[in-house]
């Protein structure tokens, strides 16, 4: 499809419910991508498109339905919301004051019989907004802490935790179940996530924070985190990590880990006061735009990196692991800071003659390689599965093998010598089994640009520049 003469429409039909907001969405956004126009004109339609839908919606009686038509001009990309009624006509414009952002196109009028229409578009030459900086958290309200409660949320406080996380991330939260009431509950009631809010004094929810767990999983991500910008410097984030301390010893869980954001320390900081040390760093692991929208980027112009941290909830077992030489120190100081006792086995050949992988890439382009066993066959194996994460759109990888496996350093070897460098551990992740990790990055990214908090993470994104270096070229 190209932009030589007006693109032919493209045409969504759904009922017009805040659920499909994401739907909306990204049916907008990868319309004006397929008519090949410009990446901000697509993210800034889809995100006007996506909070008048939110705003239509607030006031639909619930079975009606509309149509989104889409197209493109050599000059600008365009939305219509066909609706039913002649008398919202007026109320429109109102109804969306505020909420879209600067640039956008409006108009609306009457159409046909009984329907309405509003338009919505955009200059093919669109910039993304400049956010303002939230180096420093917001001044808070007027509110004492101890007026501030957290408890289990509730059923119905899923449309205020869906507002918060639009309030700080707008449309482009990772996790899009939290903007759909309905599907979020689901998880909720299915097990897979275990929320705690923040109420201030008249009960609203300024804060969400949440354990996300695979179906039968002993381990749980913390992670959802949101608190409203005003209520920042409370600590909000800490109580609600003390809370989800206590759900996760009453579940039965073996430990929660979390992934810190690397353009602020603020997640860093909570995760230290948690007491969940540094266990992997995980480079380019999501898109630019995966960020706060009131938090300016340090890290502007590559992929956004995390920090994963773990807290074991059980006494941990003792570990006999199987490592190569170049990473023993660095495997054993993350052992320590968890707590665990680790003893590395003498080198042994790979105790299986062939290897069993399984690769995946996701839509934000970060491919995981796993190896099941390790085989004498790894280094051919290791190879043709970079080459098929690499071919699936993978920017960064992700390789990871049991530290129990014997053939563990011949792995680490062979995937060094494809350009992999040090990752860290994931403790438990395979069945109550720690993993070794190993990353691979296909594009520039600069760790110095990285805001690092403790001692730990610095000295570990040290030592993974250092190796990151050894490894390339090879």
């Amino acid at each position: 499809m190209t932009r030589s003469s007006a693109m032919k429409a493209c045409e969504l039909g759904v009922p017009l419910d805040a659920s499909h907001a994401e739907l909306v969405r990204s049916f907008i956004r990868e319309a004006v991508l397929a008519g090949e126009a410009p990446q901000p004109c697509a993210a800034l339609l889809a995100a006007d498109v996506a909070e008048a839908w939110m705003a239509l919606s607030s006031g639909s009686p619930g079975d009606d339905r509309a149509r989104i038509l889409l197209s493109l001009t050599h000059s600008e990309a365009r939305a219509r919301i066909m609706l039913h009624g002649h008398g919202r006509t007026a109320a429109l414009p109102a109804l969306l004051s505020g909420r879209l952002r600067p640039g956008a196109g409006i108009a609306c009028h009457d159409s046909g019989v009984d329907a309405c229409e509003l338009i919505l578009h955009r200059s093919l030459n669109a910039t993304p907004p400049v956010f303002p900086s939230a180096s420093e958290p917001a001044s808070a309200p007027a509110v004492h802490a101890e007026d501030i409660r957290i408890e289990r949320a509730d059923q119905s406080d899923t449309a205020s935790i869906a507002r918060c996380f639009l309030a700080v991330y707008g449309h482009h939260y990772i996790h899009g179940d939290v903007y759909s009431p309905r599907r979020y509950w689901r998880r909720v009631e299915s097990g897979e996530l275990i929320p705690v809010v923040a109420r201030d004094s008249s009960g609203d929810v300024i804060g969400h924070l949440a354990l996300e767990r695979d179906p039968g999983a002993r381990i749980a991500e913390r992670g959802e985190a949101v608190v409203l910008p005003a209520y920042r410097g409370q600590h909000l984030l800490e109580r609600m990590s003390a809370q989800l301390t206590e759900e996760a010893a009453k579940h039965g869980l073996d430990g929660i880990y979390s992934e810190a954001l690397t353009i602020h320390t603020f997640s860093q900081r909570n995760d230290e006061r948690s007491g969940m040390p540094i266990c992997a760093a995980l480079l380019g692991a999501n898109p630019e735009s995966f960020r706060p929208m009131d938090v300016a980027c340090p890290t502007a112009g590559q992929r956004q990196s995390y920090l994963r941290t773990f807290r074991f909830i059980q006494s941990p077992a003792a570990r006999t692991i199987h490592v190569a030489d170049a990473y023993r120190d660095a495997t054993l100081k993350i052992y320590e800071s968890l707590g665990v006792q680790a003893v590395v086995a003498p080198q042994a050949e790979a105790a299986a003659t062939s290897s069993a992988t399984r690769v995946r890439v996701n839509d934000r382009g970060y491919g995981a390689i796993r190896f099941e066993r390790i085989g004498r066959n790894c280094a051919v194996e290791a190879e043709q599965a970079l080459r098929d994460v690499q071919s699936l759109g993978a920017r960064s990888v992700q390789l990871s093998a049991l530290v129990s496996d014997p053939g563990l350093p011949g792995l680490i070897a062979a995937a060094r010598g494809l350009g992999f460098f040090f990752c860290g551990l994931a403790p438990s992740f395979a069945d109550s089994e720690d993993l070794f990790l190993l990353q691979f990055l296909s594009e520039p990214l600069d760790i110095g640009k990285l805001q690092i908090y403790t001692p730990a993470a610095k000295e570990m994104l040290a030592f993974i520049e250092q190796d990151r270096r050894a490894t390339a070229g090879r």
